[in-house]
Order: C-alpha cells, then structure tokens, then sequence
C-alpha cells in the first residue's frame, strides 16, 4: 500500500498551504517586514477587535507559542495594542498604524489571492470554498478517526 499523492486530499491541501505560505512568508518579510503569522494575527485582529490570542489560536490552529512571539512583536512596533480583561487575559486590537500596514498587506494578500484562482469562474469559486467549509465542519470527525475503542 502507499499513498496516491495526486489523489491524496491532505496532501494536496498541505502541499498547496506550505507553498502559499512559504511564498507570502518571503514577499512579507521583503516588502512589509513581518512573517505571515504576523500577517494572519492582525487581519484576525482587525475583525476581531479586542480578543485575546488564545481565541486567534483556536480559530486559526496555530500554536501559542508562535502567537506570543508575534503578538509581542506587532506591539513593539507599535501595530497593537493592548488592554487586560479580567484577571489573566489581555485583549488586542490593531492601532491605527497598525490599520495602515494591514491595509497594505491586504492589497497584496488579495492580489495573490486572485493569482491563485484565476482560471476559475465565480460559481468555482464559490463552490470550492463551500467544499471548504464543509470540510472545516468536519475536523471534529476526523479528530475521532483511530480513537474508536478496540477490544483486545
């Protein structure tokens, strides 16, 4: 048995993920001097004003440890800010600097957006982020895959 890789759904989709990240990480840094993750928090931030990174963690999958890194580097220059909310967490929402290189980064982003689908009609694209959804909808069966209890 081995894998069909031009067949093989997590594959392809970590595959075509690792490469379009891998290409905006380096047109980030370049242009903009910021990593993708940094990129990713503060359009999070930006429509979800005043959350906290564990929140951003859970939406997006990525690990605290790279959100803290980054966060701490969003606030140094100033691109956050920050409040605390209760007795542990803290809340951030983007400056209005930070508004400014979010916007720009945003021309681009949705730029490489375009580039990415072009050749596909509306109702294509339409339909694959339909398809997409519905597979984010079912994370939660693929996370109980393999820890069905099995009799000895």
């Amino acid at each position: 048995m081995k894998l069909d890789l031009d067949n093989y759904l997590p594959g392809l989709l970590l595959w075509l993920s690792n490469k379009v990240s891998s290409s905006a990480s380096s047109l980030y840094r370049e242009k903009f001097q910021i990593a993708v993750t940094d990129w990713r928090l503060m359009a999070y931030f930006m429509i979800y004003p005043w959350s906290t990174a564990s929140k951003a963690a859970e939406l997006m999958g990525l690990d605290k440890a790279s959100i803290s890194r980054s966060i701490a580097m969003l606030l140094k220059n100033g691109w956050l800010t920050s409040r605390p909310h209760g007795l542990r967490k803290i809340e951030y929402k983007v400056t209005e600097s930070g508004v400014k290189l979010h916007n720009a980064v945003f021309k681009v982003a949705m730029a490489r957006e375009k580039a990415l689908l072009d050749g596909f009609s509306q109702e294509e694209k339409a339909f694959l982020i339909s398809m997409m959804h519905r597979m984010l909808e079912n994370l939660k069966l693929l996370d109980q895959v393999g820890t069905e209890h099995r009799e000895p």
